[in-house]
């Protein structure tokens, strides 16, 4: 799992942005995070082209081949788009890869109304640091769970886990990932 899309308000949004870029760039040198197949980097290389080619700009990253990848190479280094558009693929699809969109809004019930249009919800983050507004909002978030100043990708073995809506059906951990197992029968009797 990653983080795919990344919802800022205006008034944080070129600190957070050159705060990105700055730790995209000066992380350890290392090899690019591996994707699944050559079709996955193909889909992700086309989201990334066909957003750029609608009027999206690259924010970090590069979709070309690395120097020294190998043509059936599967690695892609992160990418951060930014300015994708409320139907563009890049905004409304799962990536699953190194691959974020931004776009930054002015309020937030904007915020909220952005997060809420795509047809997934696995997981959502909310940083703030007004606890009581990050309730709020996280109330708001069609998600199956909601972290309130902490990563996206947070699973916990005593919580339950699952999405809504196309991030699929039920919950795994704790007890309801157990009751996914069971199926609840009412008998009734007369004498």
């Amino acid at each position: 799992m990653s983080t795919d899309r990344i919802v800022l308000h205006s008034a944080i949004a070129p600190a957070f942005l050159a705060a990105l870029k700055s730790a995209l760039s000066s992380s350890p040198q290392s090899d690019a995070p591996t994707l699944v197949s050559e079709a996955s980097k193909t889909r992700v290389q086309s989201l990334v082209t066909s957003s750029l080619a609608a009027g999206a700009h690259l924010i970090h990253g590069s979709v070309d081949a690395e120097p020294g990848d190998k043509p059936s190479s599967v690695r892609l280094a992160p990418v951060i788009v930014g300015g994708a558009g409320d139907e563009d693929p890049l905004w409304t699809e799962e990536a699953f890869a190194s691959l974020a969109a931004c776009r930054v809004v002015s309020s937030d019930e904007e915020a909220v109304q952005i997060a809420n249009s795509g047809g997934y919800g696995l997981s959502a983050s909310v940083f703030t640091e007004d606890l009581r507004r990050g309730f709020r909002i996280a109330k708001k978030l069609e998600s199956g769970a909601v972290h309130i100043n902490s990563m996206t990708v947070h699973d916990e073995p005593v919580l339950p886990h699952g999405g809504v809506r196309n991030s699929g059906w039920g919950r795994f951990n704790a007890k309801e990932g157990l009751e996914e197992f069971l199926v609840t029968k009412t008998v009734t009797w007369k004498d």
